[in-house]
């Protein structure tokens, strides 16, 4: 690509210490099958104030990618990601996680739906992968796996995120990633939830495939709780920022009904195996991120929370 030609496509990537994860995502990325009149730009901001990113980003160099490597050394995503929105020159912004690797024809997949005109912004399905052999009870299907739908479904703000998304670089004008959001995650949710308010349309691509590696540590149920519980406090706290203690009160009231209904639920769903027990208490965790919410409570996710505190 001519270096004063704007790309089509601006590939964002925020990095934190996962530099095996990064090499591979890299690699992926250089095995794209892409179209001839599709141009690419690469960009790596690294979120740790090591730079430890550098390394894999310099292999990559090697190849043929048009990538660059920055350095955001506050430890907030929504940093990171903005840091990367500024240097992006594309029409089109794609996020991908350093913990996934894109199927060779995901770029490809996506394109053919720029071409057809049909929507502001494009997500694809994010499949598992896992390192080792999980134990017994805990499958793919039911603690891992996500809605994928037929190409072409609009879109709600249930079903998007930054793991596998191609976005128009205009609906980033005068909007930015919330740093609010940048230490418990969600900060992406809540940005896409501003855009979809503006009129914005959201459309499914299946096509566009991309893998997560989960590593062992995510095999294990305390794991699995801490992601059920934020999960909950996002979608509470998302729904929340109104700010109307009415609103508070109603979703508060419910989740408190529903986590004492799952908890005496818990002794029957023993009875049916360990996989319907881990199911239940993780649904019930789930409801206990939602009361949390509801009286001011985070959960931080990522790294840099004050004290080293997980829960605020």
């Amino acid at each position: 690509m001519d270096g004063n030609a704007k790309p089509d496509v601006s590939i964002c990537i925020a990095t934190y210490r996962r530099p095996k994860g990064l090499a591979r995502l890299l690699e992926g990325l250089a095995r794209q099958k892409l179209p001839e009149d599709l141009s690419l730009e690469i960009l790596v901001v690294d979120n740790d104030e090591d730079g430890g990113a550098r390394s894999s980003v310099s292999a990559a160099l090697a190849g043929a990618l048009d990538i660059r490597w920055s350095n955001e050394p506050r430890q907030n995503i929504a940093r990171a990601r903005n840091r990367a929105l500024e240097q992006a020159r594309g029409r089109w912004v794609a996020f991908i996680d350093d913990d996934e690797e894109p199927h060779e024809n995901w770029l490809a997949g996506y394109w053919q739906w720029v071409l057809r005109d049909a929507g502001d912004a494009f997500f694809g399905p994010v499949l598992p992968r896992l390192d080792v052999p999980p134990n017994a009870w805990l499958d793919l299907e039911t603690f891992y796996s996500r809605p994928r739908r037929p190409s072409g479904t609009a879109l709600r703000i249930a079903d998007v995120s930054t793991s596998n998304a191609l976005v128009r670089r205009s609906l980033f004008d005068g909007r930015r990633f919330d740093p609010a959001w940048g230490r418990t995650g969600g900060e992406d949710v809540e940005l896409f939830d501003r855009m979809l308010r503006s009129g914005a349309s959201f459309v499914w691509c299946d096509e566009a495939v991309v893998f997560e590696t989960i590593p062992e540590h995510r095999y294990r149920l305390r794991w699995l709780t801490r992601r059920a519980f934020n999960g909950g406090v996002g979608h509470t706290r998302l729904m929340c920022r109104s700010g109307r203690t009415a609103v508070r009160i109603l979703r508060a009231g419910r989740a408190l009904a529903a986590w004492t209904l799952l908890m005496a639920c818990l002794p029957f769903a023993a009875l049916a195996g360990r996989r319907a027990l881990a199911r239940t208490w993780l649904r019930g965790c789930t409801q206990l991120g939602h009361l949390w919410a509801t009286v001011g409570g985070i959960y931080t996710e990522y790294p840099g929370a004050p004290d080293g505190r997980m829960c605020e």
